[in-house]
């Protein structure tokens, strides 16, 4: 049980946690209005969509070492580092390989190409949806310190 009090009293890792869970949650939400049918919950698990938690994740890890660090700390660093990496490439590499896969489908389809395997097309996220993933993982590191961590 040890373990466990000292997980959850870790700012940081219940930070991402959280946000990660509630970037995905809005996804299944999202899903549901957007497909008008409770099979949209499915987006829960999906990769790429609206928020982004790839970003909503790393934001939160970021924002929570600058409330426990500041911004002049070695974690603040390698946070931001990583949450960089993280969203230039969730609406860089990733996207394009969603736009890839929009393209091949297309051409396997007119060519009258059956595969064995379904290209993923949301792979990646747009600018808006790495922005919108940010804010989230920021908001929620922030209001985790303010009502559970002061």
């Amino acid at each position: 049980m040890n373990i466990f009090k000292q997980i959850i009293s870790n700012h940081a890792f219940v930070s991402v946690f959280l946000a990660w869970f509630s970037a995905q949650l809005v996804k299944g939400i999202y899903g549901i209005f957007k497909e008008k049918s409770i099979k949209g919950i499915r987006r829960i698990v999906a990769n790429g969509g609206m928020p982004s938690s790839h970003a909503s994740s790393v934001c939160a890890l970021c924002t929570a070492s600058v409330i426990s660090y500041g911004f002049s700390s070695f974690q603040f660093a390698v946070s931001a580092l990583l949450a960089l990496i993280v969203m230039n490439d969730a609406f860089g590499v990733r996207y394009e390989t969603g736009k890839h896969s929009k393209v091949l489908r297309k051409l396997l389809k007119e060519g009258g190409v059956d595969m064995d395997v379904e290209l993923k097309v949301a792979v990646g996220h747009t600018p808006f949806q790495v922005i919108v993933g940010g804010f989230l993982g920021a908001a929620v590191a922030i209001v985790l310190k303010y009502l559970f961590y002061t």
